[in-house]
């Protein structure tokens, strides 16, 4: 379907305010970038696409793919992009891959993460980053059907040794270094998994944070809104006993109803917080298994929590507590 010019420059408007938070885009024509280059980056990501992908990972992958359906929908991209296009970046079959990792559940939080991150790239790239450019790509690449395809056995080539490459390509032993099967995962889990029983016994869980952390703080509100806040250099008993902070809420859509003040201190405790829930799921964020969601499916908000090798083991180094509201 095409689009009309005012909606093209309503989604490259909003795509500039995700990514620039608000900032204007520079009048003119966009730097050149070379788009044959930049789309080679989803082969690039495609060889390092997963064979199976967690719900987490489907999340990422229907927001960056249903981004892209749209940008392509609403003729943001230059003819020299659009004629660089494989099938697969086509509308079509955009849409197909949006759909092909949806779920009866309801979407995952990493979904609208995905998805601004994928505004925010295209934005950059449509003015001239070809960093920017190559990483959206990359992104889409990370999210090809294709392994999935190949690993059901459908479309593979008639061929007897190309049939006998890519069944060994699909083989579990050939997954990627970050398969959750490896000794270092293995630990990584583990030790999400103390966290998370610490916070369903109502412990406190200093001891398994490094000696200082980042918290983010985040408040998704309707009308393309939030309420942000972060603390660098927390220490850790602070998430124990609890601790201030400064919050700041921005927005996009000017028909936005903007509350009097911008700026408010809030408070974070979080066995308090963790108190309302009723159960507590963990799950990886990605593969390289760095990264972890705790969440109750029936809430609307969850944890992102970080961690990284410390002290012969792993700590957490960052905690991220996000809500999406209604």
């Amino acid at each position: 379907m095409n689009a009309s010019p005012t909606r093209r420059r309503w989604f490259i408007a909003s795509a500039a305010a995700a990514a620039l938070s608000g900032g204007p885009v520079s009048a003119g024509e966009p730097a050149p970038v070379d788009w044959q280059s930049a789309i080679a980056g989803f082969a690039d990501g495609e060889q390092r696409s997963p064979m199976v992908f967690d719900m987490q990972d489907a999340a990422r992958c229907i927001g960056r793919w249903t981004l892209h359906a749209d940008a392509v929908d609403d003729e943001a991209f230059p003819e020299a992009a659009t004629a660089a296009f494989s099938d697969q970046l086509q509308f079509p079959a955009a849409v197909h891959a949006a759909d092909f990792f949806l779920t009866e559940d309801r979407p995952h939080p990493a979904y609208r993460d995905a998805a601004d991150e994928a505004a925010r790239l295209l934005t950059l790239a449509l003015v001239g980053d070809k960093a920017a450019a190559y990483t959206y790509f990359e992104n889409l690449g990370l999210c090809s059907t294709q392994p999935e395809a190949v690993q059901d056995g459908a479309g593979l080539d008639k061929d007897p040794a190309a049939t006998t490459q890519l069944q060994a390509e699909a083989s579990p032993t050939e997954l990627p270094s970050s398969d959750f099967d490896e000794p270092v995962n293995q630990r990584r889990l583990a030790f999400i998994e103390l966290f998370a029983q610490r916070l369903r016994d109502g412990a406190p869980v200093a001891d398994l944070l490094k000696p200082q952390i980042s918290y983010v703080y985040m408040v998704k509100h309707p009308c393309a809104a939030a309420t942000t806040g972060y603390v660098e250099l927390l220490p850790a008993s602070d998430v124990d006993t609890g601790f201030p902070f400064e919050t700041t809420y921005t927005w996009e859509n000017p028909d936005c109803k903007v509350p009097p003040e911008l700026h408010s201190i809030e408070a974070f405790k979080l066995t308090e917080t963790m108190s309302h829930w009723t159960r507590i799921e963990a799950a990886a964020d990605d593969h390289n298994f760095d990264r972890f969601f705790l969440s109750d499916n029936a809430r609307n908000d969850y944890l992102l929590i970080s961690i990284e090798p410390y002290n012969q083991g792993y700590a957490v180094s960052k905690i991220e507590y996000r809500v999406e509201m209604p």
